[in-house]
């Protein structure tokens, strides 16, 4: 359903759906999916009026996908679980326990390497989103998309075991840079998103 186009599943008109074209919203899933608040940015519709496309869009079958801030919670919660785990290894280490807070240290550093890997495919997915006004030139809709990704960078360097801290610091500095370039409106703005979309999907692997 969601490869519907906007036309037959919402009803949208031929000139509403090039404003939402220019905001990088071109099927009934992406408009599901969408921040309303961008798009109306973007495309210049009123966003009562996206609010419902995006009724009529999720009623004919393209649910959104879950809210990064509930995905951003999930995290969290690992990382707290993660810290429980890891103090309770130190006190096995003080018991003398050496090989089971070992074990038990591997398995907190995968739980670690999980949480970071959901947080690089969530950016990886709005980083996409915001090539596409970058590669449009919306600045004002890659600025606010921008930003859902930086949110993503920093959980990773929250959770991010030691053995990661180092690459998680450089795709801190590439998001430092893709900001720096598309609040500057720099043409090399198209380059620094494929470095930083190259450097989430490295944290995403894991071993």
């Amino acid at each position: 359903m969601s490869e519907r186009s906007l036309s037959d599943a919402v009803g949208i008109d031929a000139s509403a759906l090039e404003a939402l074209g220019r905001a990088g919203v071109r099927t009934v899933r992406e408009l599901a999916d969408a921040d309303p608040d961008a798009v109306a940015m973007a495309s210049g519709i009123p966003v009562e009026r996206i609010r419902d496309w995006q009724q009529r869009a999720r009623r004919t079958g393209a649910k959104a996908g879950p809210s990064p801030v509930a995905k951003g919670w999930l995290v969290g919660a690992i990382g707290v679980v993660v810290a429980i785990i890891l103090g309770w290894a130190l006190i096995a280490i003080g018991s003398g326990k050496i090989r089971k807070a070992d074990e038990i240290r591997v398995a907190a550093e995968h739980k670690l390497d999980a949480a970071v890997s959901v947080a690089a495919e969530d950016g990886m997915t709005e980083l996409r989103q915001a090539r596409l006004s970058v590669n449009n030139r919306n600045w004002g809709s890659a600025q606010t998309t921008m930003m859902k990704v930086d949110g993503r960078v920093r959980l990773i360097q929250q959770v991010a075991s030691e053995r990661r801290k180092k690459d998680a610091e450089e795709v801190r500095q590439l998001m430092d840079d893709l900001l720096e370039a598309v609040s500057a409106q720099s043409a090399d703005a198209s380059q620094k998103v494929d470095a930083l979309e190259a450097a989430l999907d490295k944290m995403r692997e894991t071993e």
